[in-house]
């Protein structure tokens, strides 16, 4: 998204651009300017901050790349890869070298959107109002836990709720970079483990200073609902999910697929917003730009059809199923195919956690722990199918509601996680295969001998 004017404080040495031979990076090194210069009134800080929402919505973040690559990863049986990039093409065959643009890129713009995030919060006695203070430090720690709880998904070993998960995770960053020289400290990886801690404070910590600010407010106990869940912590995500779902307001969308047209998404807790004007690209990024094929109302071709959709999943859906019938389509663009519809126009909002999803959360959780918070795990369940237009299920197993979650939010990024927290393989790969992990991308090892390398990429 392009509304924001560029942000150009001195970033730390993760986040300075990548060239790519697609276009899809540029080569523009930050300039070297000290935020304490930059951050002098209320205005410049409210300003920085919108720059650090602007960054994790780009499409080497949740405008492409946070929802695409885990599907990618997770293709085998789900999606098939026919375009022409060959870093997305490495990724849905497990076949990644360190070089890997989009491996970089995210990594680069995740540490980006972290710095502006810390600077953001290094400049807060600028602002005189308490309650404006409390809300603008609560949104930058939403911005800093989310991304490293991104970062260590992707570039990480899964975490193990029955391990000590002391396994290389990512490098914890806590302040900000005011300029390149101050940049090129020697961080090393914390633990897995420290990564996850530090994540739940950061979004603990939101929670508690984002209370006037009711739509952030929920969308950090979202995300923290999630870390949990990716954590097994299963009676504190329960806790999260039941209140979003009683006291947040949200409701499901009567249509199918209301999340993902912009102004119909009572639904979406957390979403990017998009607008002709602003979003994450309509020829080498967006998701609509590489899940869409049709033609649309003038004639015109929408989308390059790079991401279709393997039969045999699309089949797994009831005939009837609403998911199916109306959310999967036979492509009539440049490509034939099936399709998802959710990515269907380049303009609409980008849901990145539904309501639909929370209630799916407390199901199983009050599955796994045998109790009925709020609801029973079985009417949650044939909530979400009632609105798919299917029958309810009768009883209920753990299979069920997993089969339900890999319907109801397909193509959202979120199957790879889901397969790595159950210990379930992806196709021939086990779920903690080295292939199944992003490499640290070699610029940053080959200029710092603390920043190790994942296995299979030395």
């Amino acid at each position: 998204m392009n509304t924001i004017k560029k942000i150009t404080y001195g970033l730390l040495f993760f986040s300075l651009a990548l060239a790519s031979c697609a276009d899809k990076l540029n080569i523009n090194p930050e300039n070297d300017i000290s935020a304490d210069q930059a951050l002098e009134t209320a205005h410049d800080v409210n300003n920085a901050l919108v720059g650090a929402y602007t960054i994790i919505a780009r499409g080497s973040l949740y405008g492409t790349n946070l929802i695409m690559i885990p599907d990618l990863l997770a293709s085998s049986g789900y999606v098939n890869w026919t375009g022409s990039f060959t870093t997305y093409r490495d990724i849905a065959q497990q076949d990644i070298i360190a070089t890997n643009e989009d491996a970089t890129r995210t990594w680069m713009d995740a540490y980006q959107a972290i710095n502006a995030a810390n600077v953001v919060m290094g400049a807060l006695n600028v602002l005189s109002n308490e309650d404006e203070k409390k809300i603008v430090e609560g949104k930058a720690l939403f911005i800093r836990g989310l991304m490293h709880f991104e970062l260590v998904r992707l570039y990480a070993l899964p975490y193990d709720a029955a391990g000590n998960n002391s396994q290389l995770g990512v490098p914890i960053m806590l302040e900000g970079n005011k300029n390149y020289d101050e940049a090129k400290s020697k961080v090393a990886r914390n633990s897995v483990a420290e990564v996850y801690q530090r994540v739940e404070t950061d979004l603990k910590d939101a929670i508690n200073r984002l209370q006037q600010s009711p739509e952030d407010y929920y969308a950090a106990k979202a995300m923290l609902c999630r870390v949990y869940l990716q954590e097994g912590k299963f009676e504190q995500a329960r806790t999260e999910a039941h209140d979003i779902i009683s006291n947040g307001g949200y409701s499901l969308s009567s249509s199918i697929a209301g999340p993902f047209r912009t102004g119909g998404a009572k639904e979406n807790v957390f979403e990017i917003k998009q607008t002709e004007q602003s979003n994450a690209g309509t020829v080498n990024d967006g998701l609509a730009t590489f899940y869409s094929s049709f033609l649309s109302s003038t004639g015109g071709l929408v989308g390059r059809a790079d991401l279709n959709i393997v039969k045999s999943f699309a089949d797994s859906y009831l005939p009837n199923d609403k998911r199916r019938t109306e959310l999967i389509y036979d492509g009539t663009g440049i490509k034939a195919g099936l399709f998802s519809k959710k990515w269907l126009n380049y303009f609409d909002n980008l849901p990145v956690i539904r309501l639909a999803e929370l209630h799916l959360i407390r199901a199983e959780c009050n599955l796994r722990l045998n109790s009925s918070v709020g609801e029973t795990a079985l009417k949650d369940v044939n909530l979400i199918r009632r609105r798919a237009g299917i029958p309810d299920l009768q009883q209920l197993s753990l299979q069920d509601i997993l089969s339900e979650r890999e319907k109801e939010l397909a193509f959202e990024g979120v199957r790879l996680h889901d397969l790595k927290r159950t210990k379930r393989n992806m196709g021939s790969l086990p779920y903690n295969a080295d292939k199944l992990v992003f490499p640290i991308p070699y610029r940053e090892v080959s200029v710092n001998a603390n920043l190790k390398q994942n296995p299979g990429y030395q």
